[in-house]
C-alpha cells in the first residue's frame, strides 16, 4: 500500500515538473510568490492527508478513505484518527455479537432452574429424614418387643417331662413338605370373615417350638404379619415372618 502511494505521489511529482519544464522552455514570466503560495497549500492538505492514511495503515485499516478524508478535513481528521481509531484484530474483537446477550441469558435461566431444582431436592430430603428416623427407630424397636414376646411366661414352659422327643429327621422333612405354605393370601383369608369382622383365636406355632395364642391377626404383609397375642393376660403385638410359622390353625 506504501509503494503504491509513494508510486502515485511520484508521477504527481514527474508530472509537475514537467508543466514547470514547458513553462520554461517557452520563456513564461512566472510568479514565484503564487507558485509557492500554491505549493505551500498543496503540501498543507496533503501533509494532513498522508497523515491520516498514516495513522489508518499502522493500525491495519484500509489508507484510501481515511487519505480522502484527511485531504478534505486537514489535520482535524488525523487527530482524531490518532486517538479513536483502533487497531483493526482489537476492533474486531470487541464488536458486539447479538448471540452474546441470548447466550448469557439463556446460562443465566439454566443456572436458575438447576438452582431451584436443588433446592427441591434439599426440601425433599429434609421432610423425608423425620420420617426415615421414625421408621429406623421402628424398625430397631422391632427386634426387642418381637424378643421380649417371643420368650414365653415361665408357667407356660413345658415340663421336662413334658417335653415330646426330637422327631427323626425324616419325619421333619415330611412334616415341612405336609405342613401348608404360610402366605399373605393364606392369611388374608384367615384374618377376617364374610362379613369383615376378625376371627380368632389361633394357635400359632413356630420352629423354634415357641406357642403363643393369637387372638387376631392385624396387619398383613408381603413377607410377614402382625399378630396380637395373649401373654400373661396381657395383649402384646408381634411380628413373624412366613418361613418362621411351624403351624397356623384355629382354635
Amino acid at each position: 500500500m506504501i509503494a503504491e502511494f509513494l508510486g502515485y505521489l511520484r508521477d504527481i511529482w514527474f508530472g509537475i515538473v514537467d508543466y514547470v519544464m514547458i513553462l520554461f522552455y517557452a520563456d513564461v514570466a512566472l510568479d514565484w510568490h503564487f507558485i509557492l503560495k500554491i505549493l505551500l497549500i498543496g503540501i498543507f492538505f496533503l501533509g494532513s492527508a498522508c497523515l491520516a492514511a498514516t495513522i489508518a495503515e499502522t493500525r491495519k485499516h484500509k489508507m484510501k478513505f481515511h487519505f480522502l478524508l484527511g485531504l478534505l478535513i486537514p489535520y482535524i481528521y488525523p487527530l482524531v484518527l490518532l486517538w479513536r481509531l483502533k487497531i483493526a484484530s482489537e476492533a474486531a474483537e470487541q464488536e458486539i455479537d447479538p448471540l452474546i446477550g441470548l447466550s448469557d441469558s439463556m446460562t443465566a435461566r439454566f443456572n436458575e432452574i438447576r438452582q431451584e431444582q436443588e433446592e427441591k431436592r434439599k426440601a425433599k430430603v429434609q421432610r423425608l429424614k423425620p420420617a426415615a428416623a421414625e421408621q429406623e427407630e421402628e424398625n430397631a424397636g422391632e427386634p426387642e418387643q418381637n424378643a421380649e414376646a417371643e420368650v414365653p411366661a415361665a408357667s407356660e414352659i413345658p415340663a421336662a417331662s413334658e417335653i415330646p422327643a426330637e422327631p427323626e429327621p425324616v419325619a421333619e422333612e415330611s412334616a415341612k413338605t405336609e405342613a401348608p405354605v404360610f402366605t399373605q393370601r393364606y392369611f388374608q383369608g384367615l384374618a377376617v370373615d364374610s362379613s369383615g369382622a376378625r376371627l380368632g383365636p389361633f394357635r400359632l406355632l413356630t420352629f423354634k417350638d415357641m406357642e403363643f395364642r393369637v387372638v387376631r391377626i392385624n396387619n398383613i404383609q408381603k413377607d410377614m404379619a402382625s399378630f396380637e397375642v395373649e401373654v400373661k393376660g396381657s395383649m402384646k403385638n408381634i411380628r413373624l415372618r412366613y418361613d418362621n410359622i411351624k403351624t397356623f390353625e384355629k382354635i
